[in-house]
């Protein structure tokens, strides 16, 4: 039996290969063909620091270029923070000008990038951002799509892409710790170890 079992799955490892996966096609997953090329790993810090000024030194100018129309965004942790438990697991921000209007209205916040990973239409991201206080330590998908007007979007060849979709998540708890003196009547205690 076990000779037959090694013997039948040859030709299908054989087929798989054969035909490896790649940017355009997936035989073996069945997904239909990408026009997009993928985005390069330079165009991926691009679009990760981008994110990353919008945090830390806000200009709508800036968004409006890394910003796609039609952007949304979802965050649990962003969420928690403005006490909003019926947005818990679904939109956060449901426009550009939304998200936009409520970057502009924080203070910038110090923004380091730890590491990308990029696909053909997202890349994904960790971050630590360093608010009076701790240092909060965050990870983000940005689904991305090519620029379609001219002076928008990043990237280093003609190729220009735009954040249409941002998940992100960070660690509330401790970007709360570090507000409290900030907000009246915030009373946040906890012991908190900093190695």
């Amino acid at each position: 039996m076990r000779a037959f079992s090694a013997t039948a799955l040859c030709p299908l490892l054989a087929h798989c290969a054969a035909q490896p996966f790649n940017s355009t096609s997936s035989k073996l997953a069945n997904t239909t063909s990408y026009e997009t090329p993928c985005i390069s790993s330079a165009d991926a810090i691009l679009i990760a620091d981008g994110f990353g000024q919008i945090l830390s030194n806000f200009s709508t100018s800036w968004g409006n270029i890394l910003i796609a129309d039609g952007y949304v965004d979802q965050s649990d942790s962003v969420a928690t923070l403005m006490h909003s438990p019926n947005l818990l697991g679904k939109i956060t921000f449901g426009s550009k000008e939304s998200f936009l209007a409520g970057e502009q209205a924080q203070p910038g916040v110090p923004f380091k990038l730890l590491n990308t990973w990029s696909s053909c239409n997202a890349v994904t991201f960790r971050y630590v951002l360093s608010p009076p206080g701790l240092d909060v330590q965050g990870i983000a998908v940005a689904e991305v799509e090519e620029a379609e007007k001219n002076g928008t979007g990043v990237g280093e060849g003609s190729k220009k892409w735009q954040v249409k979709t941002f998940y992100g998540e960070f660690n509330s708890a401790v970007w709360l710790t570090d507000l409290k003196s900030s907000i009246t009547g915030c009373d946040v205690t906890g012991n908190v170890t900093v190695a």
